[in-house]
C-alpha cells in the first residue's frame, strides 16, 4: 500500500458512511482511489473537474468570493465532499446518504498536508 493509498484508507475507514475516497487532479484525471474495487471513479473525477472548475469561476470571479475550498454534492443516495487540497489537486469522499459530513470536512482538512507532503 503507497503512503496515498494510507491516507485515502484512512479517510474511509474513520469517516462514518464514507464508501470510497479519491485524489483528482484538476486536469481531470484521477490520481488514487481507495478501495481499488470494481468501481472506477475516473469518469466520476474527469466529471467532478468540470464542476469544480465552474463553481470556482462563479464564486471566485462572479462574487468575488475567494477561492474555492468545498463542494458538497447529494443525490438520492450518495453524498459527493470535495476539497480542494490546491490550485492543482482535490480530495472526493463519497459517502452514502447518512454519512457524517463534519467528520468529512474535519478529517479531510487534516488529510490536506499529508497528501500534499506525498506529491512534494
Amino acid at each position: 500500500m503507497t503512503e496515498l493509498d494510507e491516507i485515502l484508507a484512512h479517510l474511509v475507514d474513520n469517516v462514518d458512511g464514507t464508501m470510497m475516497a479519491a485524489v483528482g487532479g484538476m486536469d481531470g484525471l484521477l490520481v488514487e482511489q481507495y478501495p481499488h474495487n470494481n468501481t472506477d471513479l475516473s469518469a466520476t473525477t474527469a466529471e467532478l473537474t468540470n464542476v469544480l472548475n465552474n463553481s470556482r469561476t462563479a464564486f471566485m470571479q462572479g462574487l468575488e468570493g475567494g477561492d474555492l475550498r468545498e463542494v458538497i454534492v447529494t443525490s438520492e443516495n450518495l453524498v459527493g465532499y470535495t476539497r480542494l487540497l490546491n490550485e492543482d489537486f482535490f480530495c472526493l469522499l463519497v459517502l452514502d446518504a447518512l454519512g457524517n459530513i463534519g467528520k468529512a470536512r474535519l478529517y479531510s482538512d487534516q488529510a490536506v498536508r499529508h497528501i500534499l507532503e506525498v506529491f512534494a
